[in-house]
C-alpha cells in the first residue's frame, strides 16, 4: 500500500464513524402536537339553512331569551348584516361555545346546555335560518359540523350510496 492510501483510508473512516455519531447523538426537538378547536371546513357536513333545529325549540329559546338576555340585548342585535359578518362561515359550535362560555353577562355559564341550544335555535329563527324536523343538539361536537350559514350544504356523495 502507498502512503497516501494507507493515510486516506483511516482519515475516510474517521469522517463516517463521526457522521453517524452525530445524526445519532443529535437530539431531535420533537414537534409540538396541534389542537383545532374546531374541525375542518371539510368535516362540516350540514349548514344552518339546512333545517337543524324545531320551530318548537325556537319558540321556547324566545323564552329563554326573554328570561336571560333581553335585559342586555335586544333582539335585532343578534341578526342581519352585523351577525353574518361575525358568525358566517363558522361552525355552529363556535357560536354555542361564545354563548356558554360569554352569556348572560351577569353570570356566564349558569344556563344549562339545553337553554343554551334552545336560545341558539331562536338566534337562528331570527337570522332566517329555516326550522326542521330534528331538534338542535347541545352537544359541542355535533354543533361543530354545522356550518353557520346562507345556503344549503351540497349534497353528500355518500348519501348516495349503499
Amino acid at each position: 500500500m502507498t502512503a497516501a492510501v494507507r493515510f486516506v483510508v483511516p482519515i475516510s473512516l474517521l469522517i463516517l464513524a463521526y457522521a453517524e455519531l452525530s445524526v445519532v447523538a443529535t437530539p431531535t426537538r420533537p414537534s409540538a402536537p396541534t389542537f383545532t378547536a374546531t374541525p375542518a371546513a371539510s368535516d362540516t357536513v350540514r349548514t344552518t339553512m339546512d333545517g337543524v333545529y324545531t320551530a318548537a325549540q325556537a319558540t321556547k329559546g324566545a323564552d329563554v331569551f326573554a328570561a336571560y338576555c333581553r335585559s342586555c340585548h335586544t333582539p335585532t342585535v343578534h341578526t342581519g348584516a352585523p351577525f353574518r359578518a361575525k358568525w358566517f362561515g363558522h361552525p355552529l359550535g363556535e357560536l354555542f361555545g361564545y354563548l356558554r362560555r360569554e352569556m348572560p353577562k351577569n353570570e356566564p355559564g349558569s344556563m344549562s346546555d339545553d337553554e343554551y341550544a334552545l336560545a341558539l335555535a331562536y338566534l337562528l329563527r331570527m337570522n332566517g335560518m329555516p326550522a326542521g324536523a330534528e331538534s338542535l343538539s347541545a352537544d359541542s361536537a355535533a354543533l361543530h359540523r354545522i356550518r353557520l350559514d346562507s345556503v344549503r350544504a351540497a349534497p353528500s356523495t355518500q348519501s348516495n350510496r349503499r
